[in-house]
């Protein structure tokens, strides 16, 4: 009588035994993998996130930081025997103030572009705070600056106002000769744009209007 042995032998368990080692290798291979993909993820996602928030801060800042024009008036110089009818603009005086959720400004660090019909260009501050229009050999290049309203300092801050003094004579000849001026006439238009340093900029469009009588100061 023979006898049937139902188990496998040895040659049958030892393949499976390799099928079986194969398929924990592939599965390791694939967690690594896996823990590898989501290391890289993650810092990504790390990455994307610091740059969103740096870029939505430089966003805010330009936003937010920065100032607004609450006035800004033309100084008439009448021709002879004081005619203001036919005099011409030669200076402009801008009254600005921080915006309503701004930080504190430094206004040494403040550029205005001019933008008018005959130049188009970028001033700086002077560098002193008189409270006139500069005359120096730059007063085409630069501004004047004075606090009037504030504590004294060149830092525009809530509640605080400053007076920003443009020579638009010398400013539209280009040119540091006090001599050689092109003035502003009824009618004529410019573009001041203010920037503070984190690059917010405000836009002020000026127009001179028809002046009669013996006004001094115009509102623009």
């Amino acid at each position: 009588m023979d006898l049937v042995c139902g188990g496998e032998s040895s040659e049958e368990r030892g393949s499976r035994g390799q099928v079986g080692i194969g398929t924990l290798i592939v599965f390791i291979a694939m967690v690594l993998v896996s823990a590898v993909a989501a290391g890289v993820l993650i810092n990504t996602a790390a990455s994307l996130q610091a740059t969103a928030e740096n870029v939505g801060k430089e966003s805010m800042d330009r936003v937010v930081n920065g100032v607004e024009v609450v006035t800004a008036a033309a100084h008439i110089t009448p021709e002879v025997d004081n005619d203001v009818e036919n005099g011409t603009v030669d200076t402009i005086r801008l009254w600005v103030r921080p915006r309503p959720a701004a930080g504190d400004i430094n206004v040494s660090r403040l550029t205005v572009k001019w933008v008018g019909d005959e130049a188009g260009t970028t001033l700086t501050f002077a560098g002193e705070t008189p409270t006139a229009p500069s005359t120096a050999s730059d007063a085409h290049t630069t501004f004047n600056a004075s606090e009037s309203i504030g504590d004294g300092d060149h830092i525009l801050e809530r509640g605080e106002e400053f007076i920003l003094y443009l020579n638009v004579s010398q400013i539209e000849s280009q040119d540091s000769d006090p001599t050689n001026l092109v003035t502003l006439r009824p009618g004529d238009r410019a573009t001041a744009e203010l920037t503070v340093a984190t690059g917010s900029t405000s836009a002020t469009y000026l127009t001179v209007p028809d002046y009669t009588g013996n006004a001094t100061y115009v509102p623009l």
